[in-house]
């Protein structure tokens, strides 16, 4: 493992979100089907609010077993943290870890902030931290080189429309 792997060479490119009034149905779900252990949470206009992790979505479960409540119909906003952890991704993976550790989390999010707003742009996870110990077989699709769709692969995705060629 190379000492000098930054945070950017490991970091995941892209941030699962959901809205404030989601249920925790739906953010399990969206945790489950994309393969992902957390996501940002944002208002109607986009901004950043708060982020949810399976830890959080396992204590809601909790809570709601101990009243009688059914956790699945909690919001997203009900459950989530507003402290999102961030972290610049210059940084060395050591560093970050390290930070992980400070914070008592198991992510680390970098955020754009510009016009009063945030939104989430990429994550690190200690899933990422062991697959930079497994080697860069395993960080191929992954960190600031990794490719990303286009823009009208993202419009096509996002409208369901086919690739034409």
């Amino acid at each position: 493992m190379p000492e000098s792997l930054l945070v950017r060479d490991v970091m995941r490119i892209g941030v699962p979100t959901c809205k404030l009034e989601d249920t925790v149905a739906h953010v399990a779900a969206l945790l489950i089907d994309g393969g992902h252990t957390a996501v940002i949470v944002l208002d109607d206009e986009a901004d950043t609010r708060g982020w949810i992790n399976e830890r959080m979505l396992a204590s809601a479960y909790e809570r709601a077993a101990a009243t009688g409540d059914d956790a699945a119909g909690f919001a997203a906003q009900d459950v989530m943290d507003e402290d999102v952890p961030e972290c610049p991704s210059d940084i060395p993976l050591g560093a970050a870890v390290s930070i992980m550790a400070d914070l008592g989390v198991d992510h680390l999010f970098f955020l754009h902030h510009a016009a009063g707003r945030t939104w989430p742009a990429s994550v690190l996870s200690l899933r990422d931290v062991v697959k930079a110990l497994a080697g860069p077989v395993y960080l191929k699709n992954q960190g600031m080189h990794a490719a990303r769709p286009t823009p009208m692969d993202l419009f096509r995705q996002r409208y369901g429309l086919a690739k034409t060629r």
